[in-house]
C-alpha cells in the first residue's frame, strides 16, 4: 500500500498542474496498483498464512513491477516518446504500475495456492497419522477383492511390506469367515470373525468390521480388523472352568451330599444306642454332617450361580413365601435360635429364580452362625420404597457386628467371621444372586449391637 501511495506521488508531482492528455491511460496503472496492494495487504492481515508464504504478495508484486518497467525503459521509449511526445517517466511509471497490478495478482493467486496445498499436506498427514495409529489392522480393498491401501498396522500384521501387501488380494490374507458371528451392525457396516494368515506365523482369529467406502472416487470396502486372540482365550478358559464348576457341582449333588444323607441316617438310628458318654460324640457327628450338608448346598449353588446356569429367564417369585418358607426350614435347624418377623412381609413379587430362597438362607444362617450369644435372635423384617417400585429386606442380628478387618470385604469370596462355624461363600452367593436379579445389598451397624444385612430387589408388576 505504501508503495502505491508513493508512485502515485511522484506520478502527480511530475505533472505539476499541465492537463493530462488521456487520462483513462495516465490514471488507470498507478491507480489500479494502489487498490490492489490495499485489498491484497487487507487479506494477508485476515489470512492464516505464515510469514514465507505472505512474502509471495510483495515479491510478485516488486517482480512485475521491475519487469515491465525495464521493457518500457529499454523497448518502448525508443518508438513511442519520438512519435508521441510523452514524457518518458510517465511512461515508465504507468508500465511500473501495470506490472505491479499483474504482481500482486500472481502473487495472490500463488500464496493462495501454497496456502491450500498446506491444508492439503496437513490434512494428509492427519489422516495418515489417525489410518497408522489407530492400533487395528486396516485395509482398502476394492469390490473384487484386491488391496489398494493397507496402514502400519496390516503391514506389520501380515509380515509383508507395504508393495507386496498392495499387490495381494483380501480372499489370501483371511480365512472363512464365521457365520456365528456375524452380524450388521447399521450404516451398511458389516461385523464378522475370521483369521488371518500372516507370512511369518500362524493364523490369527480377529473380528473385522467392514463398510463400503469411495476410494480415488470409486467403490470400494474399509476393513477394520481387531485381533481377537486373548479374548478367545479368555472364551476358552471360561469354558473350561465352567465345565470344571459343572463336575463339581455333581460331585456336590450326588457323591457328597447323598454320603452325608447316609451318615446322617445312621446318626439317627444310633440315637436310641448310645449312652450318655458317647452322647456328646454323637451330637459332635450330627452337628457336623449338617455342617458338611450346608457346605455343599451352598458350594452346589455358587457353582451354578458361575457356570452360568442361573443366565436362564427368571421370572416372578413371591417374596413373602420365600422369606417364610425358609424361616420355617431355619427354625427346625437352629432350634436355640429366636428367628422373628417384623411387622409384615410385602405381598409382592420379584424377578428372580428358585435360588432366591439361597439368599435369605445363607443371611440367616450368616446371622445365627457369627453370634457370639447362646440363643441368638434374628429380626427380618421389609418395606416397599416410596415412588420406586422396589423392596427392601433387612435380616438383622444381635451378635458382636463386623470385624474390624473385615469391614468393607464381607462379600468377598471365601471371608468368613472369626471363630464362625460358617462356610465363607455365603454372602459371596447371596451378593452374587442379588447382583444377578438386579438388585443391591450392604451391610449396616444394628443398635445396640449386631448386623444388618440389608437387600434392595426390583418389584415385578403382576399384571405384566
Amino acid at each position: 500500500m505504501g508503495f502505491a501511495l508513493a508512485l502515485l506521488g511522484v506520478w502527480i508531482g511530475w505533472l505539476g498542474g499541465r492537463p493530462w492528455r488521456s487520462p483513462t491511460v495516465v490514471v488507470a496503472a498507478p491507480v489500479g496498483l494502489g487498490v490492489l496492494l490495499v485489498a491484497a495487504a487487507g487479506w494477508l492481515l485476515l489470512s492464516d498464512l505464515g510469514g514465507r508464504t505472505a512474502l509471495r504478495v510483495p515479491a510478485a508484486t516488486l517482480a512485475g513491477a521491475l519487469a515491465f518497467g525495464g521493457f518500457a525503459w529499454v523497448v518502448v521509449l525508443d518508438s513511442l516518446v519520438t512519435s508521441t511526445g510523452v514524457r518518458p517517466t510517465l511512461v515508465v511509471l504507468n508500465f511500473v504500475g501495470a506490472g505491479g497490478a499483474v504482481g500482486v495478482v500472481v502473487g495472490l493467486f500463488t500464496a493462495k495456492q501454497a496456502a491450500c496445498i498446506r491444508s492439503l499436506r496437513n490434512a494428509r498427514n492427519e489422516y495418515r497419522d489417525l489410518f497408522d495409529g489407530i492400533g487395528d489392522t486396516v485395509l482398502v480393498h476394492d469390490t473384487r477383492g484386491r488391496i489398494l491401501a493397507a496402514n502400519e498396522e496390516a503391514v506389520e500384521h501380515f509380515g509383508y511390506d507395504a508393495d507386496t501387501l498392495r499387490r495381494r488380494s483380501i480372499d489370501d490374507l483371511e480365512g472363512e469367515a464365521s457365520l456365528d458371528g456375524r452380524y450388521v451392525a447399521g450404516n451398511g457396516r458389516i461385523v464378522y470373525e475370521t483369521v488371518h494368515e500372516p507370512a511369518d506365523r500362524e493364523a490369527v482369529p480377529v473380528e473385522v468390521s467392514a463398510r463400503p467406502v469411495r476410494y480415488h472416487d470409486a467403490p470400494a470396502i474399509l476393513s477394520v480388523a481387531r485381533d481377537i486372540s486373548e479374548r478367545r482365550a479368555s472364551e476358552r478358559e471360561l469354558e473350561r472352568t465352567r465345565d470344571q464348576l459343572r463336575a463339581l457341582n455333581r460331585v456336590l449333588r450326588h457323591d457328597i451330599r447323598n454320603d452325608m444323607q447316609i451318615v446322617l441316617g445312621l446318626a439317627e438310628l444310633l440315637d436310641e444306642h448310645v449312652d450318655e458318654a458317647g452322647r456328646d460324640s454323637l451330637d459332635t457327628i450330627v452337628t457336623t454332617g449338617e455342617h458338611v450338608v450346608e457346605l455343599t448346598r451352598s458350594s452346589r449353588e455358587l457353582a451354578r450361580t458361575v457356570a452360568g446356569e442361573t443366565e436362564l429367564p427368571l421370572e416372578p417369585v413371591s417374596l413373602s413365601e420365600a422369606i417364610h418358607a425358609e424361616l420355617d426350614r431355619r427354625r427346625e435347624a437352629f432350634a436355640d435360635a429366636t428367628l422373628t418377623v417384623e411387622g409384615e412381609i410385602p405381598d409382592v413379587t420379584v424377578r428372580a429364580n428358585d435360588l432366591l430362597a439361597s439368599v435369605f438362607r445363607n443371611l440367616l444362617n450368616n446371622a445365627v452362625q457369627h453370634s457370639d450369644r447362646d440363643e441368638p435372635t434374628v429380626t427380618v423384617s421389609a418395606d416397599l420404597l416410596r415412588g420406586d417400585p422396589r423392596v427392601r429386606v433387612r435380616v438383622a442380628d444381635d451378635g458382636p457386628g463386623i470385624p474390624p478387618e473385615l469391614d468393607g470385604d464381607v462379600f468377598g469370596k471365601g471371608e468368613k467371621g472369626l471363630d464362625s462355624t460358617g462356610t465363607g461363600l455365603g454372602l459371596y452367593l447371596v451378593e452374587s444372586l442379588v447382583d444377578h436379579y438386579g438388585g443391591e445389598v450392604w451391610i449396616e451397624p444394628n443398635e445396640p449391637r449386631g448386623t444388618v444385612v440389608v437387600v434392595e430387589l426390583p418389584v415385578v408388576d403382576d399384571e405384566a
